[in-house]
């Protein structure tokens, strides 16, 4: 009993220290953490803390999905079972449906003949009977063709539909998205701050590791950015850039927290995920420009231009 407590208590100090929410769904995920510390699991969220960053509801929903969820295999396969059932419970229900036709029809021919003979009575609650019997069999009949139809569909699910306003691999706000935060940036009057980020020799690092590979820093990368500007709307512009489009924030402040995020990132250890062997210190680069009110789509092509241009001098350093 008391080392379940123990669990329980560094489960919900886990959850405490990533600021989540101490939902079932996220206390489960806890206790998988704290329970195993080698296991795959354990490693990507050492993957994903690393520099001291904390976990978030996205990061833990795509690492359940990833580490806890059945094996697709052991899904398919027991919805197949199911549907075999439910395909033999409906041959079996069609049966008795048509038996139970004909033997409706027989009865009610017979039934016709002695209608001359003083049985009107009889006659009518025997079809009542029958046809209450035939409707029960008719609505069990199409409740379960029904069922399988969707059993059968679920058999290879559609993938989720994709966010019209959302980037896929990131969950990032995508450019159609952007479009209400360029709104809020040039509503009221207020001077607002564009800094664009991109990570230092991304394609060198596809072509050595894989795009798989880049992916997966990507998203690093984009977890550390929404951390550092946690109250600010992420928005993955292109493949590899990542804007934000901030208002009332002095400009000043903005470049601390770009600073604070470009040395977050250099910090992490950023390891293949099979092997364990390190990648090496991968650094970014970003850009900063300020306007006002109706200028923000200018001020968004200057802030790219200075990143580009940090970037080019060798990354891991901002200009603007």
């Amino acid at each position: 009993m008391r080392t379940s407590f123990d669990r329980a208590r560094r489960a919900l100090n886990f959850l405490e220290l990533h600021q989540l929410d101490p939902s079932p769904s996220h206390y489960e995920f806890a206790l998988a953490v704290i329970g195993a510390p080698g296991s795959k699991l354990s490693e990507a969220v050492a993957v994903q803390t690393d520099g001291g960053l904390r976990l978030t509801t996205a990061i833990v929903q795509s690492l359940v999905e990833r580490y806890l969820s059945p094996p697709r295999e052991q899904t398919l396969d027991r919805r197949e079972r199911t549907v075999m059932r439910q395909a033999q419970e409906l041959g079996t229900l069609t049966s008795d449906a048509h038996h139970l036709t004909e033997a409706l029809g027989r009865d009610m021919g017979a039934m016709v003949e002695q209608a001359g003979v003083g049985h009107d009575a009889d006659l009518s609650g025997a079809t009542s009977d029958f046809i209450d019997r035939l409707s029960d069999a008719e609505r069990e009949l199409a409740a379960l063709r029904s069922e399988v139809i969707q059993l059968r569909d679920n058999i290879v699910p559609a993938p989720p539909p994709e966010s019209d306003d959302r980037d896929n691999l990131t969950q990032a706000l995508n450019r159609s998205g952007a479009r209400d935060v360029m709104a809020r940036a040039g509503a009221g009057g207020e001077e607002h701050v564009v800094v664009a980020f991109s990570v230092d020799a991304l394609e060198a690092i596809n072509d050595r590791y894989g795009r798989a590979v880049g992916d997966n820093i990507l998203n690093a990368f984009a977890a550390t950015l929404q951390q550092t500007f946690a109250e600010e709307e992420l928005i993955r512009w292109s493949g590899n850039e990542f804007v934000f489009i901030t208002r009332g924030i002095p400009v000043s402040t903005v470049r601390l927290l770009t600073e604070q995020a470009l040395e977050s990132f250099a910090a992490r250890r950023l390891r293949l995920r099979g092997s364990g062997e390190p990648i090496g210190t991968v650094t970014a680069a970003a850009g900063i420009a300020t306007g006002t009110a109706g200028g923000q789509e200018g001020s968004l092509i200057a802030a790219r231009a200075n990143a580009a241009l940090a970037a080019s001098h060798g990354g891991n350093r901002i200009e603007g």
